[in-house]
């Protein structure tokens, strides 16, 4: 006798390390492109800007990131349903914060903290359940 359980855990773990890899693409595309746009700040939009863009390492490092994330994301709806997978995005948001924390010395002020919880709990609650 087979439960759903039993059924998803092939796929489980194939759309857990897809999940894994979207987190780390997405999490290293916001990161790489946060130190190529400061690289670029000293330019104004403009073809100029564009070009040194193409040629930013870091800028490259965050398209690679998104076309990572992108296949990632691929893989996920190929799995499982996008009215629960979509609000599981939101969780880029938490590993984001406390990568930039690390990188970048930003802050993680109480208020920003509780905002995250109140995202991550909106996430536990949408994907609870199928009722």
């Amino acid at each position: 006798m087979t439960n759903a359980i039993t059924d998803m855990r092939p796929g489980y773990h194939k759309t857990l390390f897809a999940w894994l890899f979207l987190l780390a693409f997405e999490t290293t595309s916001q990161l790489a492109l946060k130190i190529g746009g400061e690289a670029l700040a000293h330019l104004p939009f403009g073809l100029a800007w564009l070009m040194e863009a193409a040629r930013n390492p870091w800028v490259i490092v965050g398209v690679f990131g998104y076309l990572g994330a992108f296949s990632a994301w691929m893989v996920i709806l190929d799995r499982i349903p996008l009215s629960f997978g979509f609000p599981l995005t939101a969780m880029v948001m938490l590993v984001v914060a406390i990568a930039s924390h690390y990188v970048f010395g930003e802050e993680l002020t109480a208020w920003r903290m509780a905002g995250i919880g109140l995202i991550v709990v909106g996430v536990v609650v949408m994907g609870g359940g199928d009722g």
